[in-house]
Formats: structure tokens, sequence, C-alpha cells
């Protein structure tokens, strides 16, 4: 991965910005989180988020110490300085004295906090970029990382890659249990330039926005590297010497989609499709265990939001054979949605808290032999869905190709599914 650092873009955002009253420690902010927002392999669609402490003047005119976060609803792509929040950085910091915050009185606490009561939630990540020393924090979910750490022995092997340079963070859902972790952690290895949060993605900083952007890229690089060693490749699955295709076959999945013979039947939820077909999509699609590693997870946690936590997977469709192609589309729909009502029971169980159950249809369809789909109730949503799907084919393939595909839990996945931060 190549650093898009450039000084004299650089500049102009600091020039352009002041006009605007934005002071250069958030402009450059703004700079930054646009270099990593525009690369896929980096962040996709509201993940990932990037903190700067900075000092902003209040109603009456005084000097605040604050910390400016990615706010809820940006997308670091194309993110604006009204997109970085400033929040009162000593209130925050004296939450970690604390035991036990519950998630709506840290969103309280964090919105009585801002300097602007009008701008969007502080990223549900603040408090962990609050309890840090840096003034520049990035946070990805670098696709080569997650590659990585998505391995059985995911954290022996970026151990052996970065050594003493990072600290390695265990799973744990994102919010105050985590920020106190990871300020834990920290506070044992002062001296690391970045943090690994294991099956969950990369955090790096500095004192300067250059130096924190381009230690994400050397460290992505890294992982990126060591991915190209020992690979092997996923074995083809045997295919029908004729298929259809996308075309033919798009009509008869979103009308199963749409309507289902179980208790969804006579309930018209129609989905939009998006289908992609690049070469390493036709590579994942039709592999010999496909069964297996598609339906291992989600290669970061916040994906669930949108693609839920497995694919629908169908069987390859044979060309001039598409009656019986569709019945057994139809009750492959029927198997997601009671195998989704069983996991919600199941893990709805283990909750302290109860949840409502959310609809059970699939967000991604894999074809062997012909692609993906992404699906959605709108073309944007649909969109999302196969970036994401797009995303997880990347991962789990160079994770398969250096060992074996892993993530967090079953019961983790629903946690997050079901978080009431992602669900507002």
């Amino acid at each position: 991965m190549k650093s898009r650092w450039s000084d004299t873009d650089a500049k102009g955002f600091v020039k352009r910005y002041a006009g605007q009253g934005i002071n250069e420690d958030l402009a450059l902010r703004t700079y930054t989180t646009r270099l990593l927002g525009g690369d896929p392999k980096l962040v996709l669609h509201g993940g990932g988020n990037t903190s700067v402490k900075t000092i902003a003047k209040d109603q009456l005119g005084d000097d605040v110490d604050v910390i400016c976060v990615k706010g809820s609803g940006w997308d670091m792509g194309n993110i604006e300085p009204a997109g970085l929040p400033a929040v009162r950085l000593a209130p925050l910091r004296r939450l970690r004295a604390l035991d036990k915050l519950a998630d709506a009185d840290m969103v309280n606490f964090q919105r009585i906090n801002l300097l602007d009561s009008g701008a969007p939630n502080p990223s549900v990540e603040t408090l962990l970029h609050a309890f840090l020393p840096h003034k520049f924090i990035d946070h990805t979910h670098s696709t080569a990382v997650l590659a990585l750490t998505d391995q059985p022995d995911g954290e022996a092997i970026v151990r052996d890659l970065y050594g003493a340079r990072v600290a390695y963070v265990p799973y744990t859902i994102p919010g105050f249990a985590l920020a106190k972790s990871v300020a834990d952690i920290f506070d044992k290895h002062p001296d690391v330039e970045g943090l690994v949060l294991l099956r969950h993605g990369i955090f790096t900083f500095a004192d300067d926005a250059k130096t924190a952007y381009e230690r994400m890229i050397e460290f992505v690089t890294m992982a990126e590297q060591r991915l190209q060693q020992n690979r092997k490749p996923l074995k083809q699955a045997a295919l029908p010497a004729n298929l259809a295709t996308a075309a033919e076959i798009a009509p008869i999945l979103r009308g199963a989609v749409a309507l289902s013979r179980n208790e969804l039947a006579g309930t018209v939820k129609r989905q939009v499709l998006d289908f992609r077909d690049h070469p390493a999509i036709l590579n994942y699609v039709s592999g010999a265990e496909l069964s297996r590693y598609s339906q291992v997870g989600v290669v970061t946690p916040d994906h669930t939001i949108r693609t839920k936590n497995w694919p629908l997977l169908v069987p390859a469709p044979e060309a001039g054979r598409l009656e019986d192609w569709k019945t057994a589309v139809h009750a492959a729909v029927e198997k997601f949605v009671a195998d989704y009502h069983a996991y919600f029971a199941r893990n709805n169980a283990k909750s302290a808290d109860k949840k409502v159950e959310l609809d059970p249809l699939p967000r991604v369809v894999l074809v062997p032999g012909v692609g993906l789909f992404g699906l959605g109730a709108s073309a944007k949503d649909a969109a999302i869905a196969a970036d994401i799907a797009e995303n997880t084919v990347d991962v789990i393939t160079d994770a398969e190709a250096i060992g074996r595909y892993e993530c967090i839990s079953e019961f983790d996945m629903f946690e997050v599914e079901y978080w009431s931060l992602e669900q507002a």
C-alpha cells in the first residue's frame, strides 16, 4: 500500500479551512481521514474512525481542550470538519476511573460534553481515543490485517510480524469496556506506535497527522507482504459445464427472497439486487470448500449491520434446468430463515437484555460459477452489501491462502448485530 500524503494537498486543506475558522489540527485531521476513507482496503461505508486532540473556543470565547472525533453518519472518504465534532476532553478522561458505564450513559455523557449540541453523536469508540495520549489517532479495518488476525493463531501471526512496535488487544465489543482495556494495555506498553485489535482492526497514532497516517500505511503494507508468503490457492469445485447467466437467475433470486414458503409467505418484501463477478469473486464462490469458509461469519464486527453474519449459499445454476434450480433456491431461503430464527433464539436466551428479532432475510447471495449479489431495500443498500461482500471475499481468500479463516464467536456477532448503539 502506498502513502497518498501530499504536502501540497495538506497545505491546501489548511488554507481552505482556515477561511472557515477551522484550525490547522482539524484541517489536517480532515485531510488524512479522507485519505484513509478513500481506500476500500482500509474502511468501507462508515467503518473506522479518527480523532485529533486540539483546542477550541467555547461560547464564552474561552479555550477548551477537546477531542474532535468522527461522528455518526459520516463516511471517512468524504468527511468534512463538521463530521468530527468537538467533545470536551477532560470530562471524558475522568470516566476511566469508573468500573462500569452503560452504553446509554456513555452516549449521553459524550453528548452533554459536545461544544455544539447540534453535532452528530461522536463515535462509539470515542472513549478509546480519549483515553490514549496521542494527538492524532487513526483506526481502520484493513483487509490485510484482518486476514492475519482472523485465524486460529492470529495473535501469534501478528506478534511475529510487528513485534513490540504495536500492542495486542483481545476482542471486546466497542464501547467503555474496550476503551478501558486498550488504555490498560497501552499503559503497559507506552512506546508502541499502534494497536492491533484482534479480529477487529488496527490503530496507529502520533503527535502529527502525517506520521500517524504513514504508520497505518506501513503496518498495512507489512501485512500485505506477509500474505504473499507460502500461499495456497483455493481448490475449485466441479461445476456444470453450462451455467445460466446472472440475468437469467436474478429474477428467480429476487422472487425467492421476496416471498418464501414459511411464516413470511404472502408478505412482500422486495429487494434490489447488485451483482458482482470479477475474477477474485468467481474464484471464491467456486471454491470446493465454499460451504465451510463462507459460513464462518463476518470479517470485522460492524459488517453484520449491513450483511448479517452469513450469506445465503445457493447451488450452481445449470443452464436449461432453471425450474429445478428455482426449487432449490426457495428451499435454501427457507432454511436460511429457519436458521436465522434459531440463531436469534439461541443467542437471545444468553443475552442480558432481551432483543426484538430483526427480519431474517439474507443480504448477500453467493452463486457458484456466477458471482455474488448484494441485496437491499434500495439500490444504495444493495451496493453497500455487495461492497462489503467483496471486502469479505478478499479477507477470507487471503486468510485461507495462509491458514484457515476464523472470526469472533456467534454470540459476539449477535451482540453487535443487536447492539442498541448500532440499531440507533
